[in-house]
Formats: C-alpha cells, structure tokens, sequence
C-alpha cells in the first residue's frame, strides 16, 4: 500500500473478540497507518457476555468468570492492559465434584484429561463400578479410527473408554464449556487433542504415558528443579472480569459507537458502505464482524450469500446463571472445592453448581457464601424458559439436599443468555473453512468471534487480533495492486 492515510475500517460487536480488533486497528491508527477506526455496538455497553456487578457486598459474574491459562492470550492481553498485578489464581482446595446419583463424587485426581493419571484415586472412586473402571484399560486394546474422520465426542469417548466415561465424565465436564450435546459436538472443533492423542499414539492412554515419560525428561533437564507451585488451570481478576472490559474498553483513537446497529452492509466498488439502523450510513475499507454467527449470517444475506449460508450452519443455544448468595451458617456442606458438574441422566434443571467464593477471593462478605448454578443446554431449553422466580425456586429445590441449605438466599440474581452459546456440531472445521472460502468474494469483510474458532476468552481474544490484521492486509494489497 503507498498511502493508507484514509483507509477507513469498522469493527461490528463489541465484546472481547470485537475489543481485541479494536486494539489492534488502534495501534495501526497510532503508527499512522490508518485514518479511522469505528467499533459499532448495538448494546449499551460494551463487553458481550462478559458481565460483572457489586451487589450487597458480593462480586457477580453474570457470564464467564475466568479464562484458561493453558491458552496464553487473556494472560497477555491483561498484563499488556497493565492488569498483571490485578490476575488471580484460583484458591485451594482445587476440587471438583461430580453429582451422580444425588451425591457428589469428588472428581479423582488426574482424571480431567479422562485417563486415569493416578492409579490410586481412580480404582478407589466410588464414581465409577469395578466393571466401568475395567472398560477404561480397554482403551489399550481399542483401535484408533481408520480413516480419522471427525466424529461426535460422545461416540469417541464410548468408542475408546465406555459409556459412562460419556455420562460421568465427557457430558458434564467437556460438553459443560459448549452447553452441548456430547452426541452432537464435533470431536476435532472442540477437543483436538484427543484426536491427535489417538492418531499419534493409537490409545489415549499411551498418549498419557508418552506425555509422563516426557514430563519426567524435562524435570530431569532442569535438575529436579520444581516446577511452579502457583500454577493455576484459570485465572481471572481480582475485581472481575469487568475490569478486563473496562480497560480495553479505554480507545482514544477509536470512534467507540453503543448503542448503534448495523442494518446492512452494501459493497460499492472497493469500499463497503454500512447501513445503520436509523438512516446513517459509514464508507469503510474493510469491516470485522465480531457479532454471534446468527447476526453475521443477516449482516451478509445481500453482499455474500454463500457465506451467510455458512454463518448461519452453526446453531446456538440459550442459557442461564443463576447467582445466590447465603449466609455462610445455612449452608451444611463445606464447600471445600470449585463446585460440581451434574452427570448425565440425572433429570435435573441446572447442569452445573460453582462454589465462586470458595473458587476465588473477595466475592462474597464475612460471613457469607455465593454459588453459581447454570441451566440450558442443547436439546433441553425448559428450564432456560422458566421465569425468574420459578428458575430460582427449581433450582433451590435441587440444591437443598446436595448442599444442606437451611435458610433462604440473601441475594438472587438470574442472568440470561439467549442464542448465545455456539454449538460445534460434527463438520464445524469443513463448515468454517467453507465460509472463509467463500467470503474470499467479498475481500475486506473478516468474522471472527465465539462462533467460529473457539468460545473461551484466549480463543476469542486471538480471533479478534488475527481478523485486524487480516484486515489490515486485505487493504494493504487491495491498495498496493496496480489497479488501486
């Protein structure tokens, strides 16, 4: 490109994918590269589902409350906010427990990977029967796929280690990240690993071992050298997730629009003309689309048929948190871990419990406890479409008897997600790389987001970062091309 002075470029969406771009378009306007930058939301405020609120002494998280570490992009992005010393880990004890059968069954230690680690913790569970434990050392014996295809992750799982590795293991702890149907979720779109583990090794267990075997070479390389102590699967900060929002949120040289919805988006010559609800309209060289794949698939209807085709393949469905705070005296169990997972079969409305002022600090006041339950889940929406009042009296119901609750909560609050959560549905990968091919027609118009290469905040950070520049590039050729 030989003068981008007035390149013009928009980001639709402003939530974590759609504050990453902006960050990234801000830094090409600060180096001079650009001219405007515009982030249209149509909320009022900024940060999707990515919600924190002080309520009577206690912190809530109406959406995420944290992001994994494994992945280092949310990590990065706070300490480049100059957040790093506002991060957290989260407290000890670090359990996790699995309802099945009405009682919680903590989760054996080394199991969250599904093959037992710890030998010990394992065949001492009363989660699983003699007969079940056996049917996970077949994995040994079972052969890997012939011909790799991808495949449901409930069907890889009861292919390789049994059918109540899916009902007590791969349903509430995997599907849990997606609200989906481990039946239904595409195996390579949402734990590639396991794949991998499988087409390398042949087991899933021999894939353990080799990692073991590795770990072991690594610590022997460092002397013995302990690894860090403080490592932590998630971490978040210490006044919410909020604060993440409020800081990338902080654009001097972004024209920052909420409250403003983008209608359509018409292509004339080179340049993209976006309509807004309203009657105004903005020229741009290039626009990201960080908005759900169901809005995406509307805003692309006109300009790109095939790919809002694409986009509107990846099916949605809705959910709930439910945040209730107690005082700590009328609760008998002791909440000494992170909360619980609901196995499959259980018949229950919520498919989930985390215990936040057990899991982080400072969210609760002295004296007092907050939990978090979650419900809707593909395939059953019923209790997402109870009110408010009738979801928390469900819930309470079921929550008595596994926690002991004696009295009344002294803080309720529901938060509600409709169409929010994507579903990676077997053929995700095909679909998505189809939709990419086909916006190649419509150069300059980038998605990226929750509905496309992952729906945690590292993935969603990343997505926003590489559709900037992907954006920035289109232009840049587009520009430097003999014909511009």
């Amino acid at each position: 490109m030989t003068d981008r002075r007035d390149v013009r470029l928009a980001v639709v969406g402003g939530g974590i994918t759609g504050l990453a771009a902006a960050r990234a378009l801000q830094a090409a306007v600060d180096a001079g590269g650009v001219e405007d930058v515009t982030l249209i939301e149509a909320e009022p405020h900024l940060g999707g589902k990515i919600l924190t609120e002080r309520v009577g002494g206690f912190l809530v998280e109406g959406g995420p409350d944290s992001f994994l570490t494994l992945k280092p992009q949310a990590v990065e992005f706070a300490r480049q906010l100059g957040l790093g010393d506002r991060l957290v880990p989260t407290v000890d004890p670090r359990h996790v427990f699995i309802l099945h059968r009405g009682r919680l069954h903590p989760l054996p230690d080394g199991l969250a990977s599904l093959i037992p680690q710890r030998l010990g913790p394992f065949l001492r569970s009363g989660l699983f029967t003699l007969r079940e434990k056996a049917r996970f050392g077949l994995d040994l014996l079972v052969p890997p796929s012939p011909n790799g295809a991808d495949e449901a992750l409930g069907h890889f799982v009861r292919r390789r280690l049994g059918h109540a590795a899916v009902e007590r293991l791969a349903g509430p702890l995997l599907a849990g990240i997606h609200a989906g149907d481990v039946e239904e979720l595409s195996l390579r779109a949402t734990f590639p690993t396991l794949a991998d583990a499988e087409r390398r090794y042949g087991s899933l267990t021999r894939a353990v071992l080799a990692r073991r075997r590795s770990q072991a070479h690594e610590d022997a390389g460092r002397n013995g050298a302990a690894r860090d102590g403080a490592a932590t699967m998630f971490m978040t900060l210490r006044g919410g997730l909020g604060e993440l929002v409020e800081r990338a949120a902080d654009l001097p040289h972004v024209a920052v629009r909420t409250r403003t919805a983008l209608r359509t988006i018409e292509r004339q010559g080179g340049r993209y003309v976006l309509r807004l609800v309203g009657g105004e309209s903005l020229e741009v060289d290039a626009v990201v689309l960080t908005v759900p794949a169901h809005a995406a698939a509307v805003l692309l209807r006109d300009v790109n048929p095939p790919a809002s085709r694409m986009a509107a393949s990846v099916p949605y469905v809705s959910t709930a948190a439910a945040a209730l705070g107690f005082r700590r005296a009328d609760l008998g169990h002791a909440l000494a871990g992170h909360g619980y997972v609901v196995a499959g079969g259980e018949g229950r409305a919520h498919t989930a419990c985390t215990w936040v002022s057990s899991k982080w600090p400072g969210r609760a006041p002295a004296g007092h406890v907050l939990l978090r339950c979650f419900a809707g889940r593909a395939g059953d929406q019923e209790a997402f479409n109870l009110d408010d009042g009738t979801l928390v009296r469900a819930l309470l119901e079921e929550l008595t008897p596994v926690l002991g609750i004696v009295g009344s909560p002294v803080l309720t609050r529901v938060y509600r997600w409709r169409d929010a959560m994507p579903q990676y549905t077997v053929g995700h990968l095909d679909r998505m790389a189809a939709l990419r091919a086909a916006l190649r027609a419509t150069p300059g118009i980038v998605v990226a987001g929750g509905g496309y290469g992952g729906v945690g905040l590292p993935d969603c950070i990343r997505q926003g970062r590489d559709a900037a520049e992907e954006a920035l590039g289109i232009v840049a050729a587009a520009r430097s091309s003999p014909r511009s």
